[in-house]
């Protein structure tokens, strides 16, 4: 995964969505847990990610998530770093 060898930092979670491409769990008519046997679970599970799922509806979840990576990418995009150190110190701020 390019995400994964692109930052400097050890990513222990993800939080998604309940998209089909992050889970297997169906909603509508027929509800079920999630299997853990998707291709992203188990593509987190191989690289040592716990992936979590954010409740289903429960938009304010996916809302704080969404300006969380807002900022981030606002951040990436408006500085210029002169190495991974500096990096490493923008996110952690």
């Amino acid at each position: 995964m390019r995400a994964v060898r692109a930052v400097p930092m050890k990513i222990t979670r993800a939080l998604t969505e309940n998209g089909k491409e992050f889970t297997d769990r169906l909603f509508g008519l027929r509800r079920r847990t999630a299997t853990g046997n998707h291709d992203f679970d188990r593509l987190c599970a191989d690289i040592g990610i716990e992936h979590r799922l954010a409740p289903p509806m429960r938009s304010q979840t996916n809302g704080m998530v969404e300006r969380f990576n807002g900022r981030t990418e606002d951040v990436l995009q408006s500085h210029h770093f002169r190495s991974g150190a500096q990096l490493d110190q923008t996110i952690l701020r």
